[in-house]
């Protein structure tokens, strides 16, 4: 009996002193030999705007769409959408016989952990397979992020190997209209946020554009009509210190007290319209929503304004 515990002791104090061994990481997909990793986006001679859209009230995409046009009273060009999770391939199909040849700026909300797990691989091969082939897309996996992993849903590191893995995965379908985009809130490029747009970026390798959300007044309110330098300033300093094109994938402004019929507002989305164009933003989307405030421009002026930037 002794020497068979002397062996069990033996082997217990000698698995305790061996180096705890970390699982190996996993790894990152790469792009075939011939295609690049994250396609160079080149800056046309005019961005294109467009709008939101969504299914909230109940409709699909498609009617939504018509919804806008019809509201609109012309084709628009560029149109934002987001997904949770990854849609299944016959809904990216469907989509695409909406979109025809519009430019689309896409998000889907994978958690990171997630994504390293490996769990959403098919899946995400599928959904790059089944995307458009016929327009730009600038697509992220989980836009604007700087709160969630403020507070603790994930680290940025973990944020950034997993745009890293979603990237080599769209990269390895060898197909030349997909831009990976980062999605950033407007408010992380303005020094009073103390936050720093590198903490998010997974490298130079892995974005072909930079995109950001600015807000005249993100939570629903605003005293005033803030100048577009004030509000995209900060993204475009960021973005050429970056070396690369910038988007806006959101923005918008509710109305503020006293413009009543949206005049005010009007001749802010022109002013605003006019900064993006002499800035050479690579796309601009309104976001065209009653979430978090009422910024959908259903206004005459308003309506009037923002057709005049997409025509």
């Amino acid at each position: 009996m002794l020497p068979r515990l002397v062996t069990v002791l033996t082997l217990v104090i000698t698995a305790s002193l061996l180096p705890l061994v970390a699982p190996a990481p996993l790894s990152l997909p790469t792009a075939t030999a011939g295609c690049s990793q994250a396609r160079k986006w080149k800056p046309r001679a005019q961005p294109r705007f467009g709008v939101s859209l969504s299914t909230s009230s109940g409709v699909d995409l498609g009617d939504d769409l018509r919804v806008e046009q019809r509201r609109f009273g012309t084709r628009v060009p560029v149109l934002r959408t987001w997904d949770n999770g990854v849609p299944d391939t016959a809904t990216v199909r469907n989509r695409g016989e909406w979109f025809g040849r519009r430019w689309l700026v896409t998000s889907l909300k994978i958690a990171p952990q997630d994504v390293l797990s490996g769990a959403y691989d098919a899946r995400l091969r599928a959904y790059f397979r089944a995307l458009p082939r016929r327009a730009p897309i600038f697509w992220s996996s989980f836009h604007v992020p700087e709160d969630d992993i403020a507070g603790g849903s994930f680290t940025a590191a973990q944020y950034r190997d997993a745009f890293r893995h979603v990237a080599g995965i769209a990269a390895a379908q060898c197909r030349r209209n997909l831009y990976p985009t980062l999605i950033l809130m407007g408010w992380t490029a303005d020094p009073g946020s103390h936050r720093s747009w590198r903490d998010y970026y997974p490298g130079r390798r892995y974005v072909s554009v930079l995109g950001w959300d600015p807000y005249n007044g993100a939570e629903g309110y605003a005293a005033s009509y803030r100048t577009p330098r004030d509000i995209a300033g900060a993204v475009v300093r960021v973005s050429h210190h970056a070396g690369k094109p910038f988007g806006i994938a959101e923005t918008g402004s509710v109305r503020i007290a006293g413009d009543a019929d949206g005049a005010g507002r009007a001749a802010w989305l022109r002013d605003l319209a006019r900064y993006l164009r002499r800035k050479n933003a690579a796309f601009v989307t309104y976001f065209q929503s009653t979430n978090k405030g009422d910024f959908e421009l259903r206004d005459r002026a308003g309506v009037r304004a923002w057709r005049s930037a997409m025509d």
